[in-house]
C-alpha cells in the first residue's frame, strides 16, 4: 500500500508540477526524469513484491523485517534519484546499500547467503570510501554549479574517475564485477531479483547528472573512460556467460553485458545515444521482471534442499509438457532478453548500434554487435533445455496462485504489445531526452 500510494503521488507530481523544485537547502532537485525514474521504481517495486510474496512464503523469509529493508532501499533509490550534490548522493547510496547487505544474507540458514552478504558489505565499503575520496578535493558542491567553479583540470579528471569507479562497481561492470555473480548466486533468488533488476535505474540517473550536469565541460575525459569499462563489460558479460550451468550465474553475466550497452549508448554523447539509453533501460526492467518472474514461480516437487531448487538449467527440463503456457512466455522473455529478431529486445540494440554508429564509433558498434551475436549462445542454451533436453523423468512443480499469474499474463501481454508496437517506450525515451537536450546541455 505505501508503495502504491507513492506511485500515485508520483503520477500527481508528473501532471502537477509542471516546473522544477528544489528543496533541503538545494541538496535535492526534483525534475521531470526523476519523478519519471521513481515512478519507474515505484511500479517495478510493486511487481516484484507481487511476485516475491509466495516465494518468501515457501522459503520461510516471509517477515515483516524483509518488508522494511525493501521500503529502505526504495527511498535509498528515490533520495538518489533526486540528489544534487555527491554528499546527499553518498547518504542515498549508503541507505540502500546496508539495506542490500541484509538483504544478500537474510536467509541465515544457508552459509551460502551469509558468506554473499559478507563479501558484499566488505567490497561494497571498499566502493564507498572510494566514493568519498572526492569529496575531499572540494567536490561536495551542488552538481549545477560546478561548472561555475574553477578548478584544477586534473584534479577535476581524477575525482570524476574515482567517482565513476565507484558507481561502476555499484552497477556489476567489468572489470569491477567479480563479486557479483557469486553474491547473485548465494543471496536468496527474491533478492537477487531486486538486485538485478530494479537497483541499477537509480544509479545511472544519477551518472546522467554527474556527466551531462556537473562535467559537461569535460566529456572527452570521462566518455573515455566509460565507453573502455563498456566494451569491456559487452565481453565479459557475453563471453563468460557461455560456461555458466547455474541459472542465476547466467542472469547475473547477462546482467553485465545489458549494463555494458547500456553504458556504451549513455557514453554515445549525442541525442540518439541518450534516446537508446532510456529506451534500452525500460525494455531491461520489463524483461528482467518476466524472467525473474518464471524463475521464482516455479518450485520443484521434490525433497530435497530448498537451496537446490531451480539453481541448475536442468531443473527446467521439459516444461513444456508440464506447463506449456509458462513454457511459450519463457520463448518470449528470452527473445526479447537476447534482442532476437523480430522481437522488441532486437528494436532496442539496434537504437543502441545506431547511435554509435551515428557517433562515429564504428568499431565499438562492431564489436557490441559480435558481443550480442555470441550472447544469444547461452540464452538458446536455456530453451534447448525446456524443450529439446533428453531425460528419462521431467521435473514436477506446484502450481502457481492466481495474484501472481494475473501480474504475470500482464507482463508478459505488455511484452507482446511492445513487439507489436514498440512505439510507448519509443516516446517516453524520446520525451525524456528532450528534456535534458533542452535544460541541460
Amino acid at each position: 500500500m505505501i508503495i502504491f500510494f507513492y506511485c500515485f503521488l508520483s503520477v500527481k507530481q508528473n501532471f502537477l508540477f509542471l516546473s522544477d523544485f528544489v528543496s533541503f537547502n538545494n541538496s535535492l532537485h526534483n525534475d521531470f526524469i526523476s519523478l519519471l525514474s521513481k515512478l519507474i521504481i515505484g511500479i517495478s517495486s510493486l511487481v516484484y513484491l507481487i511476485f516475491v510474496q509466495q516465494f518468501l512464503t515457501d522459503q520461510k523469509l516471509n517477515y515483516f523485517e524483509y518488508y522494511i529493508l525493501i521500503l529502505t532501499s526504495i527511498l535509498g533509490f528515490c533520495l538518489l534519484c533526486c540528489s544534487d550534490d555527491l554528499l546527499t548522493a553518498y547518504l542515498a547510496i549508503e541507505l540502500q546499500s546496508l539495506a542490500f547487505y541484509v538483504l544478500a544474507s537474510f536467509k541465515r540458514s544457508s552459509n551460502y547467503s551469509v558468506e554473499s552478504g559478507v563479501k558484499y558489505f566488505i567490497l561494497g565499503s571498499f566502493s564507498t570510501i572510494i566514493f568519498l575520496c572526492p569529496l575531499f578535493f572540494d567536490f561536495s558542491y551542488s552538481l549545477n554549479e560546478t561548472s561555475n567553479f574553477i578548478f584544477d583540470t586534473a584534479l577535476i579528471e581524477l575525482g570524476v574517475l574515482i567517482v565513476l569507479i565507484s558507481l561502476f562497481f555499484k552497477l556489476a561492470l567489468s572489470p569491477f564485477h567479480l563479486w557479483s555473480p557469486d553474491v547473485y548466486e548465494g543471496s536468496p533468488s527474491s533478492s537477487t531479483f531486486f538486485f538485478t533488476v530494479i537497483s541499477k535505474l537509480s544509479i545511472f540517473v544519477f551518472l546522467l547528472k554527474i556527466c551531462y550536469i556537473g562535467f559537461y565541460s569535460i566529456i572527452v575525459d570521462w566518455q573515455l573512460y566509460s565507453l573502455i569499462v563498456a566494451v569491456i563489460s559487452i565481453i565479459v558479460g557475453s563471453v563468460g556467460g557461455l560456461k555458466q550451468r547455474k541459472f542465476k550465474s547466467i542472469l547475473a553475466y547477462s546482467s553485465i553485458s545489458n549494463m555494458g550497452l547500456i553504458l556504451v549508448s549513455f557514453s554515445a554523447g549525442n541525442f540518439e545515444g541518450i534516446k537508446a539509453f532510456f529506451y534500452f533501460f525500460i525494455l531491461y526492467i520489463l524483461s528482467g521482471l518476466a524472467v525473474w518472474s518464471i524463475f521464482l514461480l516455479l518450485k520443484l516437487k521434490k525433497k530435497i534442499p530448498s537451496e537446490k531448487h531451480n539453481k541448475d538449467l536442468g531443473d527446467f527440463s521439459l516444461l513444456h509438457e508440464l506447463n506449456v503456457i509458462l513454457a511459450y512466455a519463457s520463448v518470449i522473455t528470452i527473445f526479447t532478453v537476447a534482442g532476437i529478431p523480430p522481437m522488441v529486445g532486437f528494436l532496442a540494440k539496434v537504437s543502441v548500434f545506431l547511435s554509435l554508429t551515428e557517433a562515429s564509433m564504428y568499431c565499438i558498434a562492431l564489436i557490441s554487435i559480435l558481443a550480442s551475436v555470441i550472447s544469444t549462445f547461452f540464452y538458446l542454451r536455456v530453451l534447448k533445455v525446456i524443450f529439446f533436453e533428453n531425460v528419462l523423468v521431467g521435473k514436477l512443480f506446484y502450481p502457481t496462485n492466481s495474484k501472481a499469474n494475473i501480474v504475470r499474463s500482464l507482463l508478459f501481454f505488455l511484452l507482446l504489445f511492445l513487439f507489436i508496437s514498440p512505439v510507448l517506450p519509443s516516446f517516453f525515451a524520446y520525451k525524456t531526452t528532450l528534456f535534458l537536450n533542452k535544460n541541460f546541455y
